[in-house]
């Protein structure tokens, strides 16, 4: 019995049936595509990084950029003896022009003794992606809760290796 010679509503249900199939796999054939451009792309930091922070107050960090171009950052809360700041969290986007890769992320941060919220640290990076490592130079300010400038801009450089299995 062929597809034509079925009744109307059979027809329909097949038609619809192959359709759905064709959709479910087109999706899934492009999502899982999408997510390794990111990765093959020389110039994508896409991965775990362990980074130096120069002249940050505690240079060791881990970062980890998302293909879904958003990134985290973080490092020992104590290694700051003021305040305890948080994950710093932010977008980042590959500039296709010339490579870099420029980002911002956030972090809040509590004063350790009065435990109170005291300022908004926002980094603002450009980082150029060389095979396993990053360079690139970044600006930290800080602001108050009120969103008001509290000060800066510090000047860093943001050193990067990715971390891979062995």
């Amino acid at each position: 019995m062929t597809i034509f010679k079925m009744r109307p509503i059979l027809r329909v249900v097949w038609l619809l049936a192959i359709a759905l199939i064709v959709t479910v796999g087109l999706i899934a054939f492009l999502s899982n595509n999408s997510s390794k451009a990111g990765a093959a792309n020389p110039n994508s930091p896409v991965g775990v990084w362990f980074v130096n922070a120069v002249g940050a107050p505690f240079q060791p960090h881990i970062a980890t950029f998302h293909s879904d171009g958003t990134m985290e950052i973080d490092n020992p809360e104590a290694g700051d003896p003021h305040t305890s700041d948080s994950v710093g969290m932010g977008p980042w986007q590959l500039n296709h022009n010339d490579g870099t890769v420029v980002g911002k992320f956030e972090e809040i941060n509590a004063d350790r003794d009065t435990h109170q919220f005291v300022s908004t640290l926002i980094v603002t990076f450009t980082i150029t992606v060389s095979g396993n490592t990053f360079t690139g130079p970044a600006q930290a300010t800080y602001y108050n809760p009120d969103g008001t400038f509290q000060m800066g801009p510090f000047p860093a450089t943001l050193n990067g290796t990715l971390i891979s299995l062995p």
